[in-house]
């Protein structure tokens, strides 16, 4: 890059920021600048023609009183727009009709600037009726002096200067109306979009009540039936052993009751329970098989010593190998997808990959795995690996698409 083009380039981001700035300034602190600098420029032409011997010094200290009285109502010109289009144009048709000379021609950019914030702010129908009322005193101020050409040309000049910052105005507000409607529009649709997400976890945690009931139900109930053995077969002590296991298999029975009755709630109306357990990737082979016959080829790989998982642990990592299957076959173009299950120390990591596209099917939302659009899959996984305090992360990858849950297991030992 040339030296020139690099002092331009560095100058037009001057600039930028200098805009960028100036646009986070306060509006009442921009008016109020505004409305200085008009006066300022107004002023100064007043100070330029004062020594001409047709302007005395009270001519020139009324000229600078009208030009304050015009200048001043624009710090207010956002919040009483019609207010301030009519304070500025009386005066200036007051100070018009004294005709006090040096009458700055300046002077014409302040009221520019009050019809632009009536056109720009103000209802519509006061904006209307502002520029009716500004051209009907036009033509009435105007209409003495209309016979001499260089005076008529100085009418169209003002008509032309005026129409415009009304014209301005209306653009402004157009335009400010057209980004209400795009907010209004974003803001509807990120609240169908938290609807839609409420609705999906709402669903899924159904979903989860039941997985939970089936697991403990199934848990609860073999404590039962081996506490029941273990009465029958005790040998020392046993009318003591007899009357404790009596006790664990009736808190046993009464526990498996309430959960039934509280876990219940979640239900949706009409759902029978059972007693089944819940599959865990100890049958993960028939997830495999019944997707391969779906036309993915699946390979599976262990890492690590394989243990014994906490029945919660188990359930999800299967959920969420079986959540990212069905997804590859649903949305993906791979034939081919890859399951890593990882035993740590503390651990356990389910990794499921695949070389397919990650179409908008597939409900991405990046690193984070927060979806887009009407998919659901990706927030229950993220939804039932976060109730067991492990990361979950899903999105794509160089080489297509990749779900991760990592589960910790020092905190789950209890619940086996």
């Amino acid at each position: 890059m040339s030296a020139p083009a690099g002092r331009a380039t560095l100058r037009a981001m001057d600039l930028r920021a200098v805009v960028h700035r100036l646009q986070r300034l306060s509006p009442w602190v921009v008016d109020a600048g505004l409305a200085v600098a008009l006066a300022a420029i107004a002023l100064t032409e007043i100070a330029r023609d004062a020594p001409c011997p047709c302007v005395t010094a009270s001519d020139a200290w009324w000229s600078a009183a009208f030009t304050v009285a015009i200048t001043l109502p624009l710090v207010l010109r956002r919040r009483y727009p019609f207010a301030v289009v009519n304070a500025v144009g009386i005066t200036a048709a007051v100070y018009n009709i004294i005709d006090i000379p040096p009458d700055p021609y300046t002077l014409t950019f302040p009221i520019v600037v009050a019809v632009y914030s009536v056109a720009a702010y103000a209802r519509q129908p006061l904006a209307v009726a502002a520029a009716v009322i500004t051209a009907a005193a036009l033509v009435l101020l105007n209409l003495p002096v209309m016979a001499d050409e260089n005076d008529y040309a100085d009418v169209v000049n003002q008509f032309l200067l005026l129409g415009g910052g009304w014209i301005a105005g209306q653009n402004t507000r157009y335009r400010r109306r057209q980004a209400e409607l795009l907010r209004e529009r974003a803001e509807r649709a990120e609240q169908a979009q938290q609807e839609r997400e409420r609705v999906a976890i709402l669903e899924e945690r159904g979903r989860l009540a039941r997985e939970i009931h089936d697991v403990i139900a199934h848990s609860v109930g073999v404590i039962a039936v081996q506490a029941g053995a273990a009465r029958a077969v005790a040998e020392q002590r046993p009318d003591r052993a007899r009357e404790t296991l009596a006790t664990i298999e009736e808190v046993s029975k009464d526990t498996l009751v309430e959960l039934r009755r509280a876990l219940g709630a979640l239900r949706a109306a009409g759902q029978e329970t059972d007693l089944r357990p819940s599959p865990g990737l100890a049958v993960l082979d028939e997830l495999v098989e019944q997707v391969q016959r779906a036309g993915v080829r699946v390979s599976v790989r262990e890492e690590g010593d394989r243990r014994d998982l906490p029945s919660g642990i188990d359930l999800s990592a299967y959920r969420v190998v079986q959540e990212a299957l069905t997804n590859t076959v649903k949305h993906s173009r791979s034939p081919t997808a890859q399951v890593t299950i990882r035993y740590g120390a503390s651990w356990l990591e389910v990794l499921v990959t695949d070389d397919g596209e990650a179409s908008p099917g597939r409900a991405l939302g990046g690193g984070n795995g927060r979806p887009q659009g009407g998919g659901h899959g990706l927030i229950g996984m993220r939804e039932r690996v976060a109730m067991l305090g492990g990361e979950f992360e899903a999105g794509a990858t160089r080489a297509g698409f990749s779900v991760r849950a990592r589960f910790p297991l020092a905190a789950a030992g209890a619940g086996r």
